[in-house]
């Protein structure tokens, strides 16, 4: 009975000190780290070829990203940190609209009647094109959402992030902070 107790005892220890650890490696992780880990993954990487055909019948690809500064977002209705970018974006590109070496480019998985709604709803100042779920999980590299990408006139990969903040005006501050002077950087 004694060594079955002791046994118990031991066994309790064990699995004690096991989910301490666990917990302690989960503790330790670091979600900053781990972003900045990420953008140096792509940074300097050609972003992959793509073809998209837009509900006014017009061809989107690489072709269009040649010799320009690209941003390029994606983004769903339900992800409330892609929402809550929109205000700054839309800032963003009142103030790049005009520029000539630039294109911005956000692509949603949403059906062309969500984003009608959606456009109007938030009064979306930039292009929203829609392509299939598997195509959006292709070219942000299966991030999730948000993610943006710059690229440089080569179409290298500049500047990556994933995940936002869901406050407005938060997100718009980390548009015009992190997102905005890269690209003016790269103009």
């Amino acid at each position: 009975m004694n060594k079955i107790i002791f046994l118990i005892l031991i066994l309790s220890f064990g699995l004690t000190a096991f989910s301490q650890d666990t917990i302690k490696v989960k503790k330790e992780f670091d979600y900053e780290d781990f972003l900045k880990s990420q953008r140096k993954k792509y940074f300097g990487v050609q972003y992959p070829e793509f073809k998209v055909s837009t509900s006014d019948t017009a061809v989107f690809s690489n072709a269009n990203l040649t010799n320009k500064i690209i941003f390029i977002n994606f983004w769903f209705e339900s992800c409330a940190p892609c929402i809550a970018e929109i205000d700054g974006f839309n800032e963003m590109f009142a103030k790049l609209k005009d520029n000539s070496n630039f294109l911005f480019v956000s692509f949603t998985f949403d059906s062309d009647s969500t984003i009608r709604k959606l456009v109007a709803k938030y009064n979306i100042k930039y292009k929203v094109v829609h392509i299939d779920k598997p195509e959006c999980y292709r070219l942000n590299f299966k991030n999730g959402f948000p993610s943006s990408f710059i690229l440089d006139k080569n179409g290298i990969i500049r500047y990556f992030k994933a995940g936002g903040e869901i406050d407005k005006e938060r997100a718009s501050k980390a548009v015009l902070t992190e997102i905005y002077p890269q690209i003016l950087a790269l103009l």
